[in-house]
């Protein structure tokens, strides 16, 4: 008799199935169609894995056989093995045999499609299911009946009623379901005496008796030599040993689940431990997800799950109930590490008013709270009851070795994920440091350097065209030293705005660059610009640092001689949007044919140690932050050309 705290698909699976699936996952490389044929002429396997991931809008379309193997991949070898390991002799066996029910389920698979029924795995479903225990009186404890069952796996309501009466007669035939009927027609064909069966099915189909005899024929040989179990090769014909009813009887048992369950958790993030969890806790029979509450160093219990907005987790979280308080029994449980349980009948808050929420938020009237750690890691589950009953030692061992394989997978995680954030955190110090020292040492040269050029303006003040050249070096110190102290800081919203003059930005730039860059190499620099161009929606700041790349790419590839001319055009529409084009076009060698494949990925460069090939790559990025784009084009022998599209001001 099973434990009135059992779930009703810890039935008891075939014992050539469930070691025949051992002994596949025990391989290097798992056969999951194998052994998801398998799992589909097992009666209980079959449901216990639909209950423990429901059956999505015409999944069933797909075919059973696809349907279980995506669960069995979901569930994984370690979770797995270690759910079959803890079943042991837990659960009943159905009254029928195995081979009875596998006939059935392929006589209702095969009467529909003959009878070009539209599903026909849910008749195979149902002939498979028939024989499992469905009364009343079976389900004691206030578990749900079989046909309650089949409909959380997310099956049509065909199914369920099939399973819920007995097979209807000839005169019931024509009014029900159609599924009923090919059921009714299944359990006729399985008697010992079917011989005598078969006109009161063909009238029940609508099939010839001929047919009828056929595929009952066909359905008995395919059975006998193709629907068996693979053999396990041993030396010895004897049958082995069932395991004890008790897995506190077996302690090799027990230490076998354990392993395996903390296999199948480790090394995974949250979110892959809150999957794998959802999966587990069906097979393991806790059709309400629990609550996982771990204490932190304040001393209050919080959720170790991430969960949605106004969900029990979330809410539990929020009591931030304290460790040390003295009503409430799941701080009593967290402290002891004992197993306690909050039970209230009245509905009415009693001591603790914590207590009386938690059960209403778990959407029962009492809880179980379930230790999970050592005195060291304060970690409780909390799982919802309807019934009064103290949860069965067998059970919460159960209970516990999963939740507790989860609970120490999630706070190693945490732990994980803390000392990296304090690794990156203490990293970002350390540049930091690193780059404010630079910083104040670079500051002495510049300014020395700008007060040299401030003597220098002093000693001319008649010379306008050297005071605006004078002028712009200063503000380019200047640049150099916010970088280099920006660069010490995290990334701010910066106050500059966000648009700027492209012609205008372009003639100061060759006032201060065209000399050294261009005139002093006796290249020819030529500014070309239309008429009324609009603002670009771009920071001054950035758009230098685009076209200060391009022109010293453009003056190092360059000879003496040879031209470089940047045109400004005012309007052009790239994808819908209206964009201002600069355009930096030379007649110089090209690019070489290695990077001409791909200029704008950052690659070693062929100019010397100094230069890191970034120059082009950081274009694009700068580019791409603010909307715009760069296009290369480029010939051996005939020049390049580099055209930048930046979106205009929605004013514009």
């Amino acid at each position: 008799m099973l434990p009135a705290n059992f779930s009703a698909f810890e039935l008891q699976p075939l014992p050539d199935g469930a070691s025949t699936i051992l002994r596949l996952l025990a391989a290097q490389a798992p056969n999951w169609p194998e052994i998801a044929l398998v799992a589909a002429r097992d009666p209980a396997l079959s449901l216990a894995l639909l209950m423990a991931e429901p059956m999505g809008p015409g999944e069933l379309l797909d075919g059973l056989n696809a349907a279980l193997r995506r669960r069995l991949e979901r569930i994984g070898t370690d979770l797995l093995r270690a759910w079959l390991l803890g079943l042991g002799q837990v659960g009943e066996s159905p009254d029928e045999s195995a081979d009875i029910a596998l006939l059935r389920a392929e006589c209702a698979l095969h009467l529909a499609i003959e009878t070009a029924y539209a599903r026909p795995d849910e008749a195979y479903l149902a002939g498979l299911w028939y024989g499992l225990p469905r009364s009343a009186a079976w389900m004691a404890g206030r578990r749900p009946t079989l046909p309650a069952l089949v409909a959380d796996c997310g099956l049509p309501a065909s199914l369920a009623d099939a399973l819920e009466v007995d097979a209807p007669g000839e005169e019931h035939a024509g009014a029900a379901h159609p599924l009923l009927t090919l059921l009714a027609a299944a359990c006729r064909l399985t008697t010992p005496h079917w011989q005598e069966q078969v006109a009161e099915v063909a009238r029940l189909t609508g099939l010839g008796t001929a047919s009828v005899l056929g595929l009952r024929t066909d359905v008995g040989y395919i059975l006998s030599g193709h629907a068996t179990y693979p053999v396990a090769p041993t030396t010895s014909a004897t049958v082995p040993a069932r395991p004890s009813l008790r897995l506190a009887d077996d302690p090799y048992r027990c230490a076998g689940m354990l392993g395996l369950l903390t296999a199948a958790f480790v090394d995974l993030d949250a979110r892959a431990i809150r999957d794998r969890l959802a999966i587990a806790c069906p097979l393991f029979g806790l059709h309400t997800p629990p609550v996982l509450l771990g204490c932190g160093e304040d001393g209050r219990l919080q959720a170790l799950l991430d969960s949605a907005a106004g969900s029990a987790s979330q809410l539990i979280g929020e009591l931030r109930l304290r460790l040390d308080d003295e009503v409430s029994c799941i701080a009593l449980g967290a402290r002891s590490e004992q197993s306690t349980s909050y039970f209230d009948e009245c509905s009415r808050p009693g001591r603790s008013i914590a207590d009386w929420q938690v059960a209403r938020w778990l959407g029962q009237p009492g809880f179980h709270v379930v230790p999970l750690g050592s005195a060291a890691d304060t970690t409780v589950a909390l799982i919802a009851t309807a019934s009064p009953q103290p949860l069965d030692s067998e059970l919460r061992w159960r209970y516990a070795a999963l939740l507790g394989a989860a609970a120490r997978a999630l706070r190693s995680h945490a732990r994980q994920c803390n000392a990296i954030a304090e690794r990156e955190a203490a990293l970002q110090r350390r540049f930091r440091e690193h780059v404010r020292k630079i910083a104040h040492e670079a500051s002495n040269p510049l300014t020395v350097l700008k007060s040299r050029i401030g003597m220098l303006a002093q000693d001319r003040p008649g010379d306008s065209t050297l005071q605006d050249e004078m002028s712009l070096l200063n503000a380019e110190l200047d640049r150099i030293d916010n970088l280099l102290r920006g660069a010490a800081e995290l990334p701010t919203e910066s106050s500059e705005t966000r648009s700027c003059k492209v012609p205008e930005l372009l003639l100061d730039m060759r006032t201060l660059y065209g000399e050294p860059l261009f005139g002093s190499r006796q290249i020819q620099l030529e500014l070309r610009a239309a008429r009324d161009v609009p603002t670009a929606a771009i920071p001054a700041s950035a758009l230098k640092q685009v076209l200060l790349n391009l022109l010293r790419n453009a003056s190092e590839a360059l000879q003496p001689g040879q031209r470089l001319v940047v045109s400004v055009l005012p309007l052009v529409n790239v994808d819908g949007r209206n964009c201002l084009e600069i355009r930096f076009v030379d007649n110089g060698p090209g690019l070489p044919v290695e990077r001409a494949q791909d200029p704008l990925t950052p690659r070693p460069s062929s100019k010397g140690p100094e230069h890191q090939g970034l120059g082009l790559s950081v274009v694009r990025e700068i580019l791409a932050q603010w909307g715009g784009t760069l296009l290369c084009r480029t010939q051996a022998g005939a020049g390049t050309s580099f055209q930048i599209f930046v979106p205009l001001e929605q004013s514009a």
